[in-house]
């Protein structure tokens, strides 16, 4: 019952919270255009970012029905729960839980006219490091693969979790920045395969410093 009461009440919380932090900061997206070619067209894509960056991913600007990979562990419900409230539907699972139900139902639900939402490094690490799940559901998709991440100019870094976990603090400004797509083939070989996951990986990086830089000038 006390658990139950707790995933009824923490998810509430949690969203009212995360609205009234997004309410304070000032935000600006730079490259919209990468995954507005796609939307302007009427397809949708994959949206690859690390999960030390997830918390303020559900107010950059977005079109149409989203679905997100999130793990089957306990705090993977609170997260479920949470993003629901911000319109995500959650696919449940992980590359390390139930990876291959996982995969599935990401690709039925962009087949069903979704686009999706990973962090490629989750949900245990190691942290900056892409698995290849989010290459694989690009490739049975043939969806375009857009890495996208953010900084804030004041945050608290939680040094002591596995990937350093930055929350923004109410009045900074949060800056988005949109990385290049990655398309994947549905006939690559494996070392393809491999050589895709390092690009997406670099690209994270690469985006990731980029927009930290911005903030320690």
């Amino acid at each position: 019952m006390r658990e139950k009461l707790l995933f009824l009440i923490v998810p509430r919380i949690s969203s009212f919270i995360l609205r009234l932090l997004a309410l304070t900061t000032r935000k600006k997206v730079l490259h919209q255009e990468r995954p507005d070619q796609f939307w302007d067209r009427g397809q949708n894509i994959i949206v690859a970012f690390w999960h030390q960056r997830l918390l303020m991913l559900p107010f950059v600007p977005r079109r149409g029905r989203w679905g997100m990979l999130i793990s089957q562990h306990r705090d993977g419900e609170f997260i479920a729960r949470t993003v629901r409230l911000f319109g995500i539907d959650s696919v449940r699972g992980s590359t390390t839980r139930g990876s291959l139900s996982a995969l599935r139902g990401m690709v039925r639900f962009y087949q069903a006219g979704g686009s999706l939402a990973i962090t490629p490094d989750g949900p245990q690490g190691p942290k900056y490091v892409v698995q290849m799940g989010a290459i694989e559901l690009a490739r049975q998709t043939g969806a375009p693969l857009l890495p996208v991440t953010y900084s804030a100019s004041r945050k608290k870094v939680f040094q002591k979790s596995w990937d350093n976990f930055i929350f923004p603090l109410p009045f900074s400004k949060v800056v988005y920045l949109w990385g290049e797509p990655l398309f994947v083939p549905r006939d690559i070989d494996r070392e393809g395969l491999e050589e895709k996951r390092r690009i997406l990986e670099e690209r994270l990086r690469s985006i990731t410093e980029e927009v930290d830089r911005i903030f320690q000038k």
